[in-house]
Formats: structure tokens, sequence, C-alpha cells
């Protein structure tokens, strides 16, 4: 906020804040989100916020913003069905895989995003019409154990090595593994 703060430029510059909302700091907000763009921090240190500055608090919930803080932002509420499972893989799979590790290269990647948009549709299609859950699930919970199952066996020092050739067709094993269990393994 305070580099943001000291720009002078004429572009927007946007503060963008990930993450639970507490109940502390978002209170914290209220001078910064009316008119007077003051930040006031505990020790006593106040910041001036540029017109050109924008905040953005992407949360989970709100159930500790006090009714002032929540007048004062414009909400845009989106389900995790109108979200859908592709903008959490397409960000797992530029961040979750460091872009400086050749361990996973971008044709990995790629292979790894057109095999799930190739796959997964049909998959939770099968499941949600001819299979039984005991305990029901979203879409989203499902395609994220795909992900967090690949997370655990696409690692160099768990046997992913050998020629980029040679991790590929380890790789569509282990998606298909994981593809099974991620989207299957909350069936009866």
């Amino acid at each position: 906020m305070r580099l943001a703060a000291q720009e002078t430029g004429d572009e927007k510059t946007w503060v963008i804040f990930d993450g639970p909302v507490d109940a502390i700091w978002i209170e914290n907000m209220n001078t910064v989100l009316d008119d007077n763009m003051t930040l006031c921090l505990s020790n006593g240190q106040r910041i001036k916020l540029r017109k050109e500055m924008r905040m953005l608090f992407e949360v989970n919930d709100l159930l500790v913003a006090s009714p002032a803080t929540v007048s004062r932002c414009g909400m845009v509420y989106l389900t995790p069905e109108e979200l859908g499972w592709r903008p959490y893989v397409r960000t797992w799979i530029d961040t979750y895989f460091d872009p400086d590790d050749d361990t996973v290269t971008p044709k990995m990647k790629e292979f790894m995003w057109s095999t799930f948009e190739a796959t997964v549709d049909i998959g939770l299609e099968f499941i949600r019409q001819n299979c039984k859950e005991p305990i029901k699930t979203t879409d989203l919970q499902q395609v994220t154990g795909i992900c967090n199952y690949l997370e655990g066996f696409i690692d160099f020092n768990k046997g992913f090595k050998g020629t980029e050739e040679d991790r590929m067709a380890l790789l569509n094993c282990l998606i298909a593994w994981s593809y099974a269990w991620g989207i299957g393994g909350s069936l009866d």
C-alpha cells in the first residue's frame, strides 16, 4: 500500500487482498474505503491513497466483516458451480510447477491442461448421473483431488525423472491414476 501510494503516474494501481478475512485488519480498511482514502496503521502512521488506486478483496466469506465494511465494497459473488473447475486447474498448473525447474516442461503443462479439458467434464457428468456418493461432493472438490494426487507423484525425488519422453509417458499414467481416484474416490 505504501509503495502504491508513492507512485506518481496516472495508471490505476491495484492492490489485491487474497485470503481469509480477519476481523482486525478488515475493520482497519474502513477509513481506506470511505471518502478519506487514508490507511491508518496501528503504529500511528497514516497513508493517503491516490485516487488512481483500487483494492480487490478475494475472500471466501465475510463472516467477520462488519456491515459498515461490507457496505463500502462492491460485491461479486461466484458460486463454485458458476466458476467451475477450469480457473482452479489453470492457476494450479501455472503456479504449482516452478517455471525455472524443468521437471515439468511447458509441453507437459499443456498436455495436463488438454487432458483435463478432454476428460473432466465427461467424468463428472458420468459420476453425477450413474454413481452414488455416500457423502456429496462438488465438482471442484473432485478436480482438486486429481490435482492433489498429481502433486504427490510429480516429484523428481519420488521417481519422476528421465528424458522428457519418459516423463511424458509416466505423466500420462499418473494422470490416469489420479483421475480415477480423484473423481472416483468418493464413490461407494
